[in-house]
């Protein structure tokens, strides 16, 4: 199958149509673009994830065993650790990092598909915001866990705010390490937090086992990140023949990729439909508040 490359300077945010900003990257686009379009792409899938799509046939695998023309590969697992070895090793593979970025490893065959973290964390903290309200009380807490990250307390705030403005958000900032997030998410619970959130991974598991162990609400903001959007997106561009590389194309809430995804079964009906109604709206461009 012959294959053209064609280079070109681009800032991406699918699915905004808005002028670059600060929270935007240039990136060096390379596209592969092949000469004939197949009925049908094999696409292999490291991960949980969903890669269907009109005419892909989606293999799950290891980075080891898949052979595919297309493999997505999620990130934050132990086969994205190894993808900068496995891509150099296998230049006609075309690999997209599904929910993280690739700008790093400078690979014409590896795509980052980032999901911006910022309109999720708002996301997250109307939902804690919701939680608090329905305390009834003056001043309602809810936590926020993680390793220190201005730009994700400010949105996490923004958004626990825009639903209930006199609560009281409330940080621990530990890390990575599961015990230290735990122990966080159960010393929160003592200062009176009605909700705890974390950002993603090992820490946000121990810190939902913990609040689960009080019977707290727990929030991860990963959860309203939906990797099944990026993914879907460049599996059709690879169908119709389009494969991306050595660039990272970026998600915002206009492109559907924040949502409300798996959540706490302790939210109320309620709660999670005002939820969506709120992730509709930042979709839209619309303030949460209002």
């Amino acid at each position: 199958m012959r294959v053209l490359f064609l280079t070109a300077v681009a800032v991406l945010l699918v699915g905004c149509g808005k002028a670059a900003t600060s929270t935007q990257k240039v990136v060096t686009r390379t596209t592969y673009r092949v000469a004939t379009t197949a009925p049908s792409l094999d696409v292999g899938v490291v991960g949980n994830l969903n890669g269907n799509g009109p005419g892909a046939k989606v293999q799950h695998g290891t980075l080891a065993t898949l052979t595919a023309p297309l493999v997505l590969v999620q990130a934050g697992t132990s086969a994205a650790a190894r993808l900068a070895s496995v891509a150099a090793a296998n230049p006609d593979t075309h690999y997209a990092l599904v929910g993280g970025s690739a700008a790093n490893l400078k690979l014409r065959n590896v795509v980052g598909l980032v999901i911006r973290d910022e309109p999720a964390a708002q996301l997250a903290g109307a939902v804690a915001g919701l939680v608090a309200e329905g305390e009834g009380v003056a001043a309602p807490r809810v936590g926020l866990i993680g390793p220190s990250n201005t730009s994700i307390s400010f949105s996490f705030g923004l958004g626990v705010h825009a639903v209930t403005p006199h609560a009281l958000v409330l940080h621990a900032w530990t890390g990575n390490a599961p015990a230290a997030c735990k122990e966080a998410a159960l010393t929160l619970l003592i200062r009176g937090a009605v909700a705890i959130t974390a950002q993603s991974g090992r820490c946000a598991d121990a810190a939902v086992s913990g609040a689960h162990e009080q019977n707290a609400v727990a929030i991860r903001i990963s959860d309203f990140e939906l990797l099944s959007v990026p993914a879907t997106e460049i599996v059709r561009d690879a169908v119709g023949g389009v494969f991306h590389g050595g660039e990272d194309l970026v998600f915002g809430p206009s492109s559907g990729a924040i949502g409300i995804g798996p959540h706490d079964p302790r939210l109320s009906q309620a709660s999670v439909l005002r939820a969506r109604t709120l992730a509709g709206r930042l979709a839209s461009g619309q303030p949460l508040a209002g």
